[in-house]
């Protein structure tokens, strides 16, 4: 189980966030129980004295009863939080996922302009670690820049990404994420400051700034 888990853990990369982690380390944190297990058996037969299979299997009862009123409490806690909210069924393709009011308006405020820029020919590509969230109920798919990271960006990176972006037709329209908010680490920041320093800033719409 240990060997099988290092092969898993590779999902951690190169996005390490909690669920990746959560992912990859699954089987390790089972390997551990099992190991840990395997060290209380052992020491549990070293020590020798009277009654000592009832108090192992007392403190072992004890501790599976926290765990699973642990883990229940939590399950039910989700499914109390889950009933109450109100499930979306405006956005295509996130019926029934909750999806907060700020990031609704978001989504329809996006869509919007890019449908109206679409309608003038032109191309609008958002450069952001979320950008798949607005393309998603447009049906629309940018392969590297719909989550706009450095580990999904191709084998020739950032740079490969601003080569592409230099030899644009000039019907494009780049959103990026403004300067005074907070980007995912892995965010190719030499791109952004690229569009920054060549391209024409002409408008702002929800929290981007959009560039030609």
């Amino acid at each position: 189980m240990f060997i099988y888990s290092l092969s898993i853990i590779i999902v951690m990369y190169p996005i390490s966030d909690s669920i990746h982690f959560l992912i990859g380390g699954l089987i390790a944190i089972i390997s551990l129980l099992c190991i840990v297990g395997l060290v209380i058996r052992w020491i549990y037969g070293k020590i020798k004295f009277k009654r000592k299979f009832l108090i192992f299997k007392s403190i072992s009862l004890i501790i599976w009863l926290l765990i699973f009123i642990a883990i229940s409490r939590f399950g039910l806690n989700n499914l109390y939080n889950y009933a109450k909210v109100e499930k979306n069924a405006e956005i295509e393709h996130f019926k029934y996922i909750e999806v907060s009011e700020g990031l609704r308006k978001r989504i329809n405020q996006l869509d919007n302009f890019i449908k109206e820029k679409e309608n003038e020919g032109k191309k609008v590509y958002i450069l952001d670690a979320e950008a798949a969230v607005y393309m998603i109920p447009l049906n629309k798919y940018n392969k590297d820049y719909d989550m706009f990271l450095k580990g999904n960006i191709g084998k020739d990176g950032e740079q490969g990404q601003i080569d592409r972006i230099s030899k644009r037709s000039g019907n494009e329209i780049y959103l990026i994420r403004n300067k005074n908010l907070n980007l995912n680490w892995q965010t190719p920041k030499e791109v952004l400051n690229y569009i920054r320093n060549n391209l024409e800033k002409v408008d702002e719409v929800s929290i981007y700034e959009v560039y030609r």
